[in-house]
């Protein structure tokens, strides 16, 4: 028997109803019930669910353990948890944004420590820890260097510790499993990301590296201090499960780390291409790798209009006193080239954005990924003009838009993730600290995962369907230009 046929089973047992009085309640046929009953089928219309769940009286929980049960059942227990964990992460990023950054003051004056110090129990190996970076944080031009798993304790204190300061600059390694199958389950790699982008999203200047190898192996009693976060002026040593830490300073122990690190970062794949490092570079067109002419999926809080404008429009709106106006432009050009569906009719693509979010710009003229001070909000006119167009590129067939229904599935406004026909994830943002980023993500597993849920979507009660979608899209328009 299935999961979903138990869950069902239990529900009629606990309902006491005869097999023939539910179908006649729900209107599903009684051998078709007799069927899901005994694992034989699984419903593939899941409309089945909601007559079985209202004849059998179900409360709100049990409908939802009933769906989960059918989830599960349809794709596979391993699938169907990787695909919540995807929508987990994305819903998530929102909330790295909202911890507002903040800085420290560097300490007066530098905390004092022996040569070598031993540490065992978790409460000692943290407070040393955060004395420690508290000290390397004190230097003029901090650095810290890490190999340390994400999921840990010592790993969650050097994290807080990064969204401190600015001035910080991090370069840290982590071991991503190689023993999941990560075009089923993929749970370890997938909770590592999640744990990594607070990093990513803090002050700090971060730079990622990962290596694949097995995780199962580092927990072993024989792998005595397999992490070490390393400073300036000392390292500390950490034991797997974080009992238990070597704290060293000493110019020799600290030139063996260093020599150390290396070693393994030139082993090591870079796991974030970052392209942020002043608004020039940002907008230099040459930075950005080029798009494939195929397929390519977007998920944002507003649609992308990047497919639909034309350079009139940007020269009309871009304010002409911003200092790069000229490298501006060539970038928008550039871009518009790339992606731009007007006239391409071999590339496609399908975008996810919710109707909060078209709202947001057919209000107010702003497109959030764009800073306020580089344009003038676009005219009412440009604004009809941008949603025709998308109209267009649908009723051609080289554009499958589709709202999101926001109650069941939150995306942040601040994020736009971009997958291409060969898996490459993109994701554009506004940092809180450096302003507009462009980060490419390089670890295969998380883009097989997030490319796997985005064909997933067309598939599940998250959005509404093409039909429904292009239906409330006319609507606004409609709207807009009687308004």
């Amino acid at each position: 028997m299935s999961v979903f046929s138990e869950k069902l089973q239990s529900f009629v047992t606990n309902a006491n109803i005869k097999i023939a009085v539910l179908s006649k309640l729900s209107g599903v046929d009684r051998s078709f019930i007799q069927k899901m009953l005994s694992g034989e089928r699984i419903p593939s219309d899941p409309a089945v669910l909601e007559s079985l769940s209202s004849a059998l009286m179900l409360t709100p929980a049990e409908r939802r353990i009933l769906k989960e049960s059918y989830s599960v059942s349809k794709m596979g227990e391993a699938i169907y948890y990787r695909r919540v964990m995807v929508k987990r992460l994305i819903e998530d990023v929102e909330s790295h944004f909202a911890q507002l950054p903040y800085t420290r003051n560097p300490a007066p004056t530098a905390a004092s420590f022996p040569d070598v110090l031993p540490l065992q129990g978790k409460t000692a190996v943290i407070d040393a820890l955060q004395l420690f970076l508290q000290n390397e944080s004190s230097l003029p031009s901090p650095s810290l260097f890490a190999v340390i798993q994400p999921d840990c304790e010592a790993a969650r204190v050097f994290g807080s510790n990064c969204r401190m300061m600015s001035s910080l600059r991090v370069e840290h390694i982590v071991c991503f499993d190689n023993e999941l199958q990560y075009q089923k389950e993929n749970k370890y790699n997938l909770q590592c990301m999640k744990s990594l982008l607070p990093f990513l999203f803090s002050p700090c200047q971060y730079s990622g590296w990962f290596y694949y190898d097995s995780i199962s192996s580092h927990a072993t009693h024989t792998s005595v201090m397999p992490w070490f976060i390393l400073g300036q002026r000392g390292v500390m040593a950490l034991s797997q499960d974080g009992e238990k830490a070597m704290l060293y300073h000493t110019p020799e122990s600290v030139a063996l780390y260093q020599r150390i690190f290396d070693e393994i970062r030139e082993e090591s794949l870079p796991l974030f291409e970052v392209q942020e490092e002043n608004s020039a570079q940002f907008w230099n067109s040459n930075q950005w790798l080029s798009l494939q002419d195929s397929m390519s999926y977007m998920l944002d809080y507003e649609p992308c209009w990047g497919f639909f404008f034309t350079m009139d429009m940007v020269e009309k709106q871009l304010n002409r006193d911003i200092p790069n106006r000229e490298q501006v432009l060539s970038f928008f050009s550039s871009r518009q080239q790339q992606i731009s569906l007007l006239d391409k009719k071999e590339r496609k693509n399908t975008s996810f954005f919710t109707l909060e979010g078209l709202d947001y710009f057919l209000a107010t003229g702003r497109i959030t990924e764009l800073p306020e001070e580089m344009y003038t909000p676009l005219p009412k006119a440009f604004r009809a003009e941008l949603l025709r167009r998308m109209l267009i590129c649908a009723q051609r067939g080289n554009y499958f838009p589709f709202l999101l229904r926001s109650k069941k599935f939150r995306i942040s406004r601040r994020i736009s993730l971009m997958i291409s026909d060969d898996q490459r994830l993109s994701c554009s943002c506004i940092h809180p600290v450096r302003g507009p980023m462009l980060v490419i993500l390089r670890e295969k597993s998380i883009v097989y995962s997030i490319c796997d849920f985005m064909e997933y979507l067309q598939q599940t009660g998250l959005i509404y369907s093409r039909e429904e979608s292009l239906e409330l899209l006319k609507k606004r328009l409609e709207e807009f230009c009687s308004a």
